[in-house]
């Protein structure tokens, strides 16, 4: 019992004294025309059980108020809930019709490109089709995660490259091996797309040029994330590049722009290079993801 039911009792019993207080005197002056004992009795035990009944009115009035009290909270929070439910199901539902829409987009251009002749256009609309199945791939990455804002980046650049090596391998007729190596961390669409198209980009040019005559044609994709720096390095054993390592500011192409301004987006830098052991290397850095929520926060 909080207390204020018993302020206001001792209030009501004391401004109730100065009654009983002229009552006793006035059995003590006879005017009651009973016994002063009997008398004085009845008025005390009046006066108490006024008070008894004033003290259960209360405490019932204030313990009705405490509990509509704890219900309107209790129907906040119930609303609330029922609210942020329907949200996450609007959200799943939209990520989930934007991935089926890419998927039909995907497989739009995938059926347009069997109707064309020249490998070359060819090569275009499979990299417009990769591109879009790169989003695709991480819409459904978001709707089936509880958390809409981020994406496990080990599982999404896994499930990219797997999907990558099926479409690219079946068309080139090359078998790549793959090999993965991520940090398993949480990072938002506004670094994930970026990194998940310079993926597609590098990899749709690997198996596309790099692998004529290679017997034994590997990608092998290495991501860390230590001391503030991020690093994304893509590398493949094929024919190479005859140029040494340099800026992407001084290529010409698609694939190269879109590596150059993916790279820019992110606050880093991309190189592209020859490996010493034979195949090209394609390097982004640029500042953790990790770092940047660390300082938001």
């Amino acid at each position: 019992m909080k207390p204020l039911p018993l302020k206001l009792f001792l209030l009501v019993a004391a401004a109730l004294m100065p009654a009983v207080v002229l009552a006793l005197l006035g059995v003590q002056g006879g005017i009651w025309g009973l016994q002063s004992g009997l008398a004085a009795l009845l008025v005390v035990v009046i006066y108490l059980a006024a008070l008894a009944m004033f003290w259960s009115i209360i405490r019932r009035w204030f313990r009705a108020q405490e509990a509509d009290d704890a219900a309107i909270p209790q129907a906040r929070a119930e609303a609330l809930q029922a609210d942020v439910e329907q949200r996450n199901h609007l959200l799943r539902e939209l990520h989930h019709r934007v991935k089926n829409n890419l998927q039909m987009i995907s497989s739009l251009l995938s059926l347009q490109a069997d109707r064309i002749r020249s490998p070359r256009i060819r090569r275009i609309f499979a990299g417009a089709q990769n591109r879009v199945l790169t989003m695709s791939i991480l819409h459904r990455h978001l709707y089936e995660r509880t958390n809409w804002a981020q994406v496990d980046f080990q599982a999404f650049l896994n499930d990219l490259v797997r999907h990558l090596s099926v479409g690219n391998g079946n068309r080139s007729g090359v078998d790549v091996r793959f090999s993965v190596s991520a940090p398993v961390m949480a990072v938002g669409p506004d670094v994930a797309i970026p990194i998940g198209l310079i993926v597609t980009e590098a990899v749709s040019n690997a198996l596309a040029h790099a692998f004529a005559g290679i017997a034994d044609p590997r990608v092998t994709i290495t991501a860390t994330d230590s001391q503030g720096q991020f690093e994304l390095s893509i590398e493949d054993n094929g024919i190479g590049t005859q140029q040494t390592a340099e800026p992407l500011t001084e290529r010409d192409g698609l694939g190269f722009t879109l590596l150059r301004g993916l790279s820019m987006q992110l606050d880093g830098a991309a190189t592209i290079s020859s490996r010493p052991e034979g195949g090209t290397r394609v390097q982004v850095r640029f500042p953790s993801p990790t770092a940047q929520d660390a300082g938001l926060a």
